[in-house]
Order: structure tokens, then sequence, then C-alpha cells
């Protein structure tokens, strides 16, 4: 017979079995346990806050939230489980909320190193750098060799400007914890910011760290079956999402020859969001590795079959290449997100060019480097790509032609603003008297961050009287370039996408190039549109370029008003063109090993591939035309968005949306785009006949018309105007029988 347990003691027994088990890493068993105890009655916060844990580890996050819930009903002041309930809320990616819980917490107890850490984590991803120094500097003050607090307070300094004080912290949490991963690649993206490790140093950290990498290695080498068909290639990212990258990857996914190749998407991301879902539209198969542990996901990307795989990441954040180590494809290569070489023997490859990476670099790496034209394809505006027709981005004058002086301007993270930049500054601001600097970046609607920024501008010689701290605000990415006449670039590290977003806007980008790719990336850009004596070698040549370009104003509106068309006219706006050549190196690569479609002809607007399907060009067409005759806009507009994603500017979707204005009531708006339309499609008489009836049907004068119509065609207005006012169908060259009711397919939006 079992000793007899008086009942008061049965209670505790079960909690005090659930928290061994929970301590034993033995999740379910600690849930069982709980649920005997519930059974029995037992409403206790230690209860709730066990299987709220034990439901979190499990990755059962929303009925972790409940549980962790229940307990702040009857306590909403203990802070264990305040700090429980903001780890879940990070997990179910409410940052905000989760701030507010550990905040909450923290206040409570102010004691706790492991919630100072989360706090500064949480805050960090809000984009509050500078409270997320705080933060983790309260957490190195409890627990100064903590790895993961050293890394944490490390990439908050960054991010406030002070990017080379911080690889001390990262050097001091690698020697705390030698294989802590996100710190290891966090030092190796932290080298670049400091001017004085040059490229050899630069190697041999991360032939260091590649070789750490392998050493830990512990999944069975592959095999790799030979499948025929068409290319399947892997892209392998964190940032399948609103970032950066997407600026470049959609361009390219979008134009890829689907007869020849497959696209297998894997996501380290658990934050996906409406880009990840326009990335969608390009993938044929998804892959979500993120809360896998490291062999699943060796596992998982083995069995999908890649042929190649591109590691999207590099060193930057989570990093693909901690996988990578492991061989998951035949061929692996690295392109876009890391500005330097892996270090790492199972990556073969780098997608490069030219110009980032001039002969004589590759005995910096340990790939070998493919050099395109350009390499990547750009195209702006990737939350909204209808908006490269709309009118608050269109290209303006120069401000200072109304200022009546010189704005430069830096739309950078404040992680570029090291000291040799703001240097280089102080030095063009003394050159040119009377003009002034404009700083864009995260944090600077903060005082705390603006104090100690204005404090760094002033140490480095930058009279802060003549410089204006603006926060960034997605909704004016584009929008604050407007107010700056002349882009000054940054180093050791310099712009990439955003040297791409200011070139687009008409503003030129002075740079100063120095001999590894992360201190030349802007270069392709400005080499590409014609802009190589903004290139600069020394800082002596940069600030004279600088005062060269603002000492003449009216030199300067032309060069802003001819900047656009340079930058869509250039290899790097030519995504179709990046496709091909990325497609025939992929061939050359995998063709070693299996035979590879032929390429065929390349027909221009041949279609486009969306969707998980293939639409041919008079699928589109006949689309648009349905909708249209429909009054279908909302579809239209999300059709049209997939179409500019491959196409980018074309005369189809500036009509569709001509259309759309109309009928929206924007009537000057509708007969611009319908301009644009036709400058694209300059012999189609039926847009001209359009645009002669909006132009009379608003009282608008008709002699520029009339005179393009006589210069081009021979035509007199009254000719045109004896024809019918065309139809949508008309215009798309449609036929359509009077008698039948119209009847056309629309292709998926």
């Amino acid at each position: 017979m079992p000793r007899h347990i008086p009942a008061a003691a049965a209670p505790q027994r079960l909690l005090d079995k659930a928290r061994a088990q929970f301590q034993a890493d033995d999740y379910a068993g600690a849930l069982k346990t709980l649920g005997q105890a519930e059974r029995i009655g037992v409403r206790t916060v230690d209860k709730h806050f066990l299987k709220a844990a034990s439901l979190y580890k499990l990755d059962r996050h929303d009925e972790a939230l409940a549980a962790v819930e229940t307990a702040l009903e009857s306590h909403p002041k203990h802070a264990r489980v305040l700090a429980l309930a903001g780890a879940i809320e990070v997990q179910r990616a409410r940052y905000q909320r989760a701030a507010e819980l550990l905040k909450r917490s923290l206040d409570i107890d102010p004691k706790g190193h492991g919630v100072w850490q989360e706090y500064a984590a949480v805050l960090y991803r809000l984009m509050d750098y500078e409270g997320s120094r705080l933060a983790g500097l309260q957490a190195l003050r409890l627990a100064p060799n903590d790895s993961a607090a050293l890394g944490n307070y490390a990439s908050a300094l960054r991010e406030t400007g002070e990017s080379v004080e911080a690889i001390a912290y990262f050097r001091k949490a690698c020697a705390v914890d030698p294989t802590h991963r996100h710190n290891r690649t966090n030092l190796l993206f932290a080298c670049l910011y400091d001017d004085k490790t040059d490229a050899a140093q630069i190697l041999r950290e991360t032939q260091s760290w590649a070789q750490t990498l392998a050493a830990l290695a512990a999944v069975a080498p592959p095999s790799w079956p030979t499948r025929q068909g068409r290319v399947r290639l892997g892209v392998f990212s964190n940032d399948l999402r609103l970032h950066a990258c997407a600026y470049f990857l959609i361009p390219l996914l979008a134009n890829l020859d689907r007869n020849r190749f497959e696209v297998v998407l894997v996501s380290l991301s658990p934050a996906l969001d409406h880009i990840t879902e326009k990335i969608r539209q390009y993938a044929d198969e998804f892959l979500d590795v993120s809360r896998k542990r490291e062999e699943e996901v060796v596992t998982m990307v083995r069995a999908a079959g890649l042929d190649a795989l591109v590691d999207l990441g590099g060193y930057a954040g989570a990093s693909p290449l901690t996988y990578m180590v492991h061989q998951l494809a035949p061929v692996q290569l690295t392109w876009l997100g890391y500005p330097g070489t892996t270090g790492m023997r199972q990556i073969g490859y780098r997608i490069t060019d030219g110009i980032g990476d001039p002969a004589g670099s590759d005995k910096h790496y340990t790939e070998t480097l493919l050099r395109a034209s350009v390499f990547c394809a750009y195209h702006p505006l990737v939350t909204n790509p209808l908006g490269i027709y709309a009118r608050r981005y269109r290209v303006n004058d120069t401000p200072a032609l109304a200022n009546g002086y010189i704005t430069f301007g830096a739309c950078h993270s404040m992680a570029k603003l090291t000291a040799p930049t703001l240097r280089l500054w102080a030095a063009v601001l003394a050159a040119c008297p009377g003009s002034r600097l404009l700083i864009e970046a995260s944090g600077l609607d903060q005082d705390s961050l603006r104090g100690r920024t204005l404090a760094r501008l002033q140490a480095n010689g930058i009279d802060t009287a003549r410089v204006d701290l603006v926060a960034r605000n997605s909704a004016n990415q584009y929008v604050t370039y407007h107010r700056i006449d002349i882009a000054l670039d940054t180093t050791p590290v310099t712009g990439g996408t955003t040297t791409c977003d200011t070139l687009w806007m008409g503003v030129p980008v002075v740079s100063l190039a120095g001999s590894m790719f992360h201190q030349r990336v802007s270069a392709p850009f400005l080499h590409a549109t014609g802009l190589d004596d903004l290139i600069c070698d020394t800082p002596q040549r940069y600030v004279e370029v600088a005062s060269a370009l603002a000492a003449d104003v009216a030199q300067l509106n032309a060069l802003r008003q001819s900047l656009r068309q340079r930058v869509e006219s250039s290899a790097m706006c030519d995504a179709a063109g990046f496709a091909r050549w990325f497609e025939a190196q992929l061939a050359e690569l995998v063709g070693q090993r299996k035979a590879v479609p032929a390429a065929e002809t390349p027909q221009a607007y041949g279609g486009v591939h969306f969707g998980g399907k293939w639409h041919s060009y008079q699928d589109i067409v006949m689309s648009v035309a349905a909708h249209l005759h429909r009054r279908e806009y909302e579809p239209l507009r999300n059709l049209l968005e997939n179409l500019t994603s491959s196409w980018y500017r074309h005369w189809l979707v500036a009509y569709a949306l001509a259309v759309i204005e109309r009928e929206g009531g924007d009537a000057a708006y509708a007969i611009e785009l319908l301009i644009e339309s036709i400058g694209m499609r300059p012999y189609a008489l039926p847009l001209y006949r359009l645009l002669a009836h909006w132009l009379k049907q608003d009282g608008l004068d008709q002699g520029s018309l009339a005179q393009l119509l006589q210069d081009q065609f021979g035509l007199t207005l009254e000719s045109l105007e004896a024809s019918p006012v065309p139809t949508v169908f008309d215009v798309l060259g449609i036929a359509v029988q009077a008698a039948t009711p119209v009847q056309v397919e629309v292709a998926a939006a």
C-alpha cells in the first residue's frame, strides 16, 4: 500500500515534479504532470507559470499566451510571469507588446539580467537602438561576462553609430563563448566598419570561423542523385520580407526563364510579411525552416533536391552559412547580403562585378568570383511597385534653386556614420560655406540618440547649427530626397540600396571607393549611370568633387533632371539582362552534372511568371481588358503590380492606370499617365485618339497634340477626331464582335 499523502502536500508534490521535468527539458512530461495538478484543482500562479513556460518551450505560443494571461489575471504584478509573457509575445512577433510587458517586469524587479537582455533585444527589433543600448548596459552591469548580453550591447552600440567601438564587445563575447554563432557572424560584419582592418585580416577572420563551423558539423555528408529536367535553384535567406534584398531579389526571380529554372525559397525568418507574399509569387516552393533544429534544416534542404543554392545573407544577422557548411546542394553560391568573402570552402562562387571587385581582388576570396556587368539589378518602391508612376516620386528641381544654398544629404543607417565618415563630411561643409547637412536615420526622433549623434558630429568637426537630423519614416523613403541637392556617401562601408534609391530620385552621390568590395558597393551603380567622376579614390578628391558639384547649381539641376532616365536605361535596372547572365552562369555550373534545358530566343515582353503559373503576353492583355471593361480596379492593380516586377515600365500598365485614375476623378493625373503611355508606344494611334478625347472633354488646349500628329504621322487633329473614340479593346488591339457578350479569361492577380 502506498504511503498516505496529506491533501495539502499532493499539489506541491505534483508542482515539484513538473518543475523537475521542466528543468530536465522534459516539457511534454511537465505538461502531463501539470494536467494532473489541474484535475485536483490546483490553480496557483506557479502552476500557470510552469504550464505557460512548458508550452513556450514546445513552440505552442498561442496556448502559452493563454496560460500566462490566466496567471496575470490573478497576479498582474508578478515579475517572472510578466517577463515570460513578454518572451512569448516576442515569438509571436508582437514586439511593441513584448516591450511593454518586459518593462513592467523590470519596474517590479530590476535585478533580472536575463530580462534586461530580452528587453534590449526587443528594443533593437523595434529600432530603438539607443534604448536597446541602455538596456543592454544594464544587463552587462548585472552579468558582465554573459556572451549574449555582450553581443546584444555591441549590436546596439553599432546601430547608434559607434561601430568600431562595438568590435571590442563582440570580441569579448566571442572570447567568452567562441562557438556562439550570432556573435561570431556579427563580429565578422562589424570588422568591415573599421577602416584599419585590411583584406588579409578579414579573410583570416572569416576562414577561422568557417573552419570552426565545419568542425561543429555533425551531419553525414550528402549524396547527389542526378535529376533531369529544369535546374532547381534554391535561395536561402533570413530576409525574405521587408528588407533591402527584396529590391534586387524580386526583379531577378520575376525574370528567370521558367522553362529552364524552378525556384525554391528557404526562409530562416519566423517574421513574414506582405513582402514575403510578393516574393512567394515567384517561387515554385517555399520552405519555412525558421523554427527547425540544425539537423532538420539540413535534412529538409537536401531533400529538396536542389541543383544550386544561393546564400542571400552571408555573415549578416541569422546566417544561412551556418547550414550551408553542411553542403546542402552540389553548387553553392553567395550573393547580395554580405559584402565580402565567406571564407568557407563549401561556398564555391560569389556573384559580383568588375567595378566592385576589380582585377586583383580574387586573392581576397575563397570563392571563385563570377563578374556581371553590375552585381545586381534594382527596382525601386518594392512595397509599392506602381509608385514609379506616382507624382510624389517624380524628380523635382534641385532644392538649392529655391533655397539659395546647397543641402548635402545622407540617408544611411547610423552604423555607417563612422568617425572617418563624419570627418569627411566636416571637410565638405568647410569647403562649401553656407551649405547645410541633412542626416536621415532610424531613431533620430529620440532625444537621447539625437543628443549622442550631435555630440559625435561636433567632436568630428561639424558645426551642428548647420545640421538637420531627420528620423527615418518608411512613408518618406524617397520623398526625403526632394530636400537634398547632393548625397554624401559613407566610409568604409558605402551605401548600397541607399545609393540606388538616391540616384533614381535624381540626386548625385559622391563616394569614396577603397580597395575592398564593402568600400566600393556604390561604385558599380555610379559607373553604370556614367558617373565615374563621382567615384573618388582619396578623401581630398571626395571634397573636391562635392565642392565642384555645389559650385554650379544650374549644371547640378541639369544632372538631376537627366539621372532617372540614365538609371532606368542602365544595367543597374536591367533585370532581364541580369537574369540572362545569371542563368548562363548557373547553366554552366550545373551543366557539369546534368543536362540543362537550352535557352530559347528571348522575346521582349513574352509573358510573366507569378502565382506559380506562366502568363503569356496575350493572356495578360486579355486580363487587363477584362478588368477594365468590368471596372474591377482592385484586382487590376494587383495584376499591374505583378507585371511591374517583370517589365518595370510598360505602356500597358501606364494606360490601365490612366483609365483607373480617370474613373477615380483625377482627370489631370490620368492625362499625365496617358501621355507617359504614348511615350512608350509612340505609334499607337488609338492612344492619341483617346488623349484628344480627354483633352476636349476637359476643355484643355490640343495645340501640342495637333503639332505632334502632324510631325509624326502627317495627320491633322480633325482627321484623327473623325474616327470613333477607342474602347479598351480598340486600344489593346482585341477584336470583339459587337453582337457577342464580352467573354475574356482573367489571369489570377
